[in-house]
This record gives C-alpha cells, sequence and structure tokens, in this order.
C-alpha cells in the first residue's frame, strides 16, 4: 500500500477538504470515525472494487461488495468536499494524475448506510482494531 501523502498536502491547501481519514481500518470503520466525529451519516452509493477483489470474492464464495466495506491496509484517503470547490479538486487530482471516485454523501441522520441494487442497508462498524483486547 502506497500512502497518499502528495494528494492529501495538495488538496489541503484548496480549503476544499471537510474532514479526511485513510482506509487503513477498513472503509466502514474509517467512515464511522468521520461520521461520528463530525456528527452526520453517509450515504453510499458506489463502493469501488478492484478486479483483482472481485475475481478472489468469486473464486473464494465472498462478497466483494463486503470485502472492500470491511477489509483494510488500503491507505487511501477517504474525505469530505466542500461541493463549491468540486471542480478545484477534480482538477488536482487530474493533474497529480491519481484517480479517484465518489463514493456517496454526507447525510444529517446520524448513521451509515449503502444503496445498492435500489435497497438500502446499514453499514456496520466492523474493521481493524490495533489495540483491541481478545477478551
Amino acid at each position: 500500500p502506497k500512502a497518499r501523502l502528495k494528494e492529501g498536502l495538495a488538496l489541503a491547501e484548496t480549503g476544499a477538504i471537510t474532514s479526511s481519514i485513510d482506509s487503513s481500518d477498513g472503509l466502514a470503520w474509517s467512515l464511522h470515525e468521520v461520521a461520528d466525529a463530525s456528527g452526520v451519516g453517509f450515504l453510499i452509493e458506489d463502493i469501488p472494487v478492484a478486479p483483482e477483489v472481485k475475481e478472489i470474492a468469486e473464486r473464494c464464495g465472498l462478497d466483494p461488495v463486503e470485502l472492500s466495506l470491511y477489509g483494510g491496509e488500503e491507505y487511501e484517503l477517504i474525505l469530505t468536499i466542500k461541493p463549491e470547490l468540486w471542480d478545484e479538486v477534480e482538477r488536482i487530482m487530474e493533474e497529480i494524475g491519481t484517480p479517484f471516485t465518489i463514493i456517496g454523501r454526507v447525510i444529517e441522520e446520524r448513521r451509515l448506510v449503502l444503496k445498492i441494487d435500489g435497497r438500502i442497508e446499514p453499514i456496520k462498524r466492523r474493521g481493524w482494531e490495533h489495540f483491541r483486547s481478545k477478551q
């Protein structure tokens, strides 16, 4: 995994970023952390799933969306962006040459949900916890 330091520093200078975290503890866990700290929720509508993850999931009988939500160690940036500065963020990411995906939006209701196949499902607070006791 590669930490997105260059991207984070460049985007911080725009003033467009309202929160950020990396996904090293899993996408779901990281989203819950941001939501709790900010007093908001998220509606997630697009989970990026790498072709390799789809292939492994199919071979092992696993759900690729579950793997993408609850796995970890990706070190990708998760950002919330001021809508009025979105074009600036898009321009910078294109200049740097780093692909990015809009996965959802902030909602007022304090819950995390995934919209998939027309259904709304809760996103569990699951992921990697570094200091969790085994008791």
